[in-house]
């Protein structure tokens, strides 16, 4: 967006498990990267010799990544998708590996996010084959003071209609990344929503109720 419509003092991004009344105050910023193992296509029947078994090649490699999913309390990496490779009779001759790393430090951020791409390239390219790694960085991490007026209104709100304040952080990045970066102090509030990026997901018709009652509740605060 042109952050330079952007004229609030104070922002909140609906977008947390947490039943209403949750307030994050910090959040992970996000590296994702993409890697090409390129081999050497080859007749898998007839000279499969002649190739270079790009899927091989990465299944090795990925082996080689000892340090993946939970690292400690404020980092994670996630190597989410592997695709390549077009028939069974042919040797295959590209593969690619995405991913991501994700961190509220953001020199833990780096070092997991290079640890694991040079991990993978290093290996790939000690058996004979190429890498080509794209890194990007998706949003920075944040946290906002909990003395803070955004927090402040929020926990007014929660007094108006009842709800349990919860300050809190968590490891999913939102729009409030990307609207502390323009400048503006943002939270994220709970909504109720359980078992989230799963087939199981839901969230309480109530939560949705008491959603609309926290915005309505920040809004009074802000009026005063």
């Amino acid at each position: 967006m042109d952050k330079s419509k952007l004229n609030a003092d104070v922002g909140y991004a609906l977008d947390s498990e947490g039943a209403p009344g949750e307030i994050i105050v910090g959040a992970p910023g996000q590296y994702k990267y993409s890697i090409k193992v390129i081999g050497k296509t080859a007749h898998g029947g007839m000279e499969p010799e002649k190739g270079i078994n790009s899927v091989m090649v990465a299944a090795k490699a990925l082996a080689e990544v000892k340090r993946y999913g939970r690292i400690d309390e404020e980092t994670t990496a996630n190597i989410g998708i592997i695709n390549g490779g077009i028939a069974t009779n042919i040797v295959p001759a590209l593969v690619e590996i995405q991913g991501d790393a994700r961190s509220r430090n953001s020199e833990k951020l780096i070092a997991i996010r290079d640890e694991i791409v040079n991990t993978i390239c290093t290996a790939v390219e000690k058996q004979g084959a190429k890498a080509e790694a794209d890194v990007v960085l998706k949003y920075n991490s944040f946290l906002v003071d909990e003395n803070s007026k955004v927090v402040e209104l929020a926990k007014d709100a929660c007094a108006q209609f009842g709800f349990e304040p919860n300050v809190g952080l968590t490891g999913g990045g939102s729009d409030a990344n990307f609207i502390n970066a323009y400048g503006v102090p943002c939270v994220i509030l709970g909504t109720g929503m359980s078992n989230v990026h799963t087939v199981d997901e839901y969230i309480k018709e109530e939560d949705l109720y008491n959603s609309a009652l926290m915005v309505y509740g920040i809004l009074k605060a802000a009026a005063k």
